[in-house]
């Protein structure tokens, strides 16, 4: 057995944890979901006002949203027991089966998300749209952080895992 896939089984029991029980339902899944999107529109709005804040409010805030993003992400990765990250060698058939119907839906909300913020980015640097300078930055990062999120986020508010 090589050492990928031992990692892969420990970070599969990790996140099978039967502590996590009471994220694994679907209310839970959607707070956790919506906490997630409230922390990218907080540092949407953090980045947006940086000029106007001390350097040390923005870093302090910045850090407090990253670890509640960690913190957040880790639940909602928890309440999915991983299917969508995992490797399918350790995954039993159904959930290699709802990894696949994961997948499928994740690249067609990613594609939705790709479009939307190229329409966004070429709208900022139009001459139509007097957009602010954070504006260049905002929107990559949040599209960017929501781009890799989108498989937790189809998986937990989509599957029954």
């Amino acid at each position: 057995m090589n050492t990928s896939l031992t990692s892969q089984q420990r970070r599969a029991a990790r996140l099978d944890d039967p502590s996590m029980e009471s994220l694994r339902n679907p209310r839970a899944r959607r707070l956790l979901a919506a906490g997630l999107i409230a922390i990218l529109v907080v540092e949407g709005v953090l980045i947006g006002t940086a000029g106007l804040m001390p350097v040390g409010v923005f870093i302090g805030g910045m850090v407090v949203l990253m670890i509640a993003m960690v913190i957040t992400l880790g639940g909602l990765k928890a309440s999915t027991r991983g299917v969508e990250e995992l490797s399918p060698e350790v995954l039993d058939e159904r959930q290699a089966q709802i990894r696949g119907l994961v997948y499928a839906q994740s690249y067609r909300v990613l594609s939705v998300v790709f479009v939307i913020t190229v329409a966004l980015m070429l709208l900022a640097q139009s001459p139509w749209w007097a957009a602010p300078a954070e504006a260049m930055v905002i929107i990559p990062v949040i599209a960017w952080q929501l781009i890799i999120t989108i498989p937790t986020f189809v998986t937990a508010l989509r599957m029954k895992v």
